[in-house]
């Protein structure tokens, strides 16, 4: 009976166990089984939130992109004010003969970030609009009486410049460059005057030395007969005026262009078609890029222009070409330092008080300075740019004065 008994309890030992090491194995594989849907669902959770993240990132973006494009927009409209404003400020320098060389844009900075710093501690903090009582049921503010007794009242605007984001807008005077379309017209004889001078400096020898490793090498000459030869009508290379050249068939320097173009004989359409003239490669263009335009009145504004350009100028119309200040680069500097100087000071009113600041420091300019110079200038470049969370949006244009638009672009 014991035995029996011994037996028994030994079977159910037995059966306890197993129980109990099934019971194991089943928690072992559900321990496996979640670390394997861990495994598996972790990138897939983590590629699903980098992708809400990038589509929520983009979204804003583009939301900021399009409040820059709008405050860009803005800026385009301030810049017409800022024209306006310039108009009035002029007829009251003109009408106390004061020097009507003054531009406010070269003054105050057209930009709402500095502008802000500006109003946030001046009288432009609190701006208030003024309206009378019958203007306003229910007019917000303290009320006043005027000398004529009338009950008016003050509302308080948004303070100025106080709007998301920021613009900026500049202004470049294309007046101060050389206009390559001016090549078609009876001035063509000045513009080569100008294109000369502007390469002249012994500081440009070393790419027009004869070079044979450059397959469209020229010279100053040639390079100006060949962007002459692009705007001009004829099939003949030009040689009025210019030294040292041959005639001969306009097209002969294309005929083995591959793919092979004709000399267009029109203005050009773009600054960048430059580069389609025989002989101009890239160091050429980037040395002419900033000194020349298609867009401007054809005369250079010389209270406007660069050092470069009112050098060009004196270099084409001195009337002693041979004088040191032409082959000594300390004495032009020093020459352009003091009419620079002359011109911060007191300006230059008319042509003739640059010819003057000129003729004092000893060179004598020829009074046909006044086919391609002038004091005035009435074609700007402007950039408006919008900024909205360091997102940028921009607006480039070319206008005059009186609103008319010769170049738009938006990025």
């Amino acid at each position: 009976m014991l035995k029996l008994l011994e037996k028994i309890k030994s079977r159910l030992r037995f059966e306890k166990n197993a129980e109990n090491d099934v019971k194991g194995k089943k928690r072992g594989f559900a321990l496996v089984l979640v670390l394997v849907m861990i495994a598996v669902m972790l990138p897939i959770v983590s590629d699903m939130n980098y992708e809400a993240k990038t589509e929520f990132d983009l979204a804003m973006n583009y939301k900021h992109k399009a409040e820059a494009q709008a405050l860009a927009s803005s800026a385009v409209n301030f810049a017409v004010v800022i024209f306006d404003l310039q108009k009035q400020v002029e007829s009251l320098l003109k009408q106390f003969k004061l020097s009507n060389q003054i531009e406010i844009w070269d003054i105050i900075p057209m930009d709402t970030a500095l502008l802000r710093t500006f109003t946030d501690a001046g009288p432009f903090v609190d701006l208030e609009d003024v309206v009378s009582k019958t203007e306003a049921d229910k007019p917000a503010g303290a009320a006043s009486n005027d000398e004529a007794g009338e009950n008016t009242y003050t509302e308080t605007g948004d303070p100025i410049f106080q709007f998301p984001g920021d613009f900026k807008v500049e202004f470049k005077s294309e007046d101060t460059k050389i206009n390559l379309n001016q090549l078609a017209y009876g001035t063509k004889g000045s513009v080569v005057k100008m294109l000369e001078a502007l390469i002249e400096p012994e500081f440009y020898d070393f790419i027009f030395l004869e070079n044979t490793s450059r397959p469209e090498h020229v010279d100053r000459d040639e390079l100006i007969q060949n962007i002459v030869d692009w705007v001009d009508m004829g099939d003949d290379k030009y040689t009025d005026g210019v030294k040292y050249l041959t005639g001969g068939d306009e097209q002969s320097n294309y005929d083995n262009f591959d793919p092979e173009y004709k000399v267009k004989n029109a203005k050009f359409d773009t600054l960048q078609e430059l580069m389609m003239v025989y002989g101009v490669d890239d160091l050429i263009f980037k040395i002419l890029e900033p000194h020349v335009t298609i867009y401007s009145t054809g005369k250079i504004n010389v209270n406007k222009a660069n050092h470069e350009m009112l050098e060009g100028v004196i270099r084409a119309y001195a009337v002693d070409k041979a004088l040191t200040v032409f082959y000594n680069e300390d004495a032009m500097r020093e020459l352009l330092g003091k009419v620079l100087a002359k011109r911060a000071q007191y300006g230059f009113s008319k042509l003739d008080d640059f010819i003057q600041a000129c003729a004092d420091e000893g060179v004598n300019l020829d009074k046909s300075v006044s086919e391609i110079a002038d004091t005035t200038g009435s074609v700007y470049r402007i950039k408006a740019v919008g900024i909205k969370e360091g997102i940028e949006s921009w607006v480039e244009m070319i206008v005059d004065r009186e609103g008319n638009i010769y170049y738009y672009r938006e990025g």
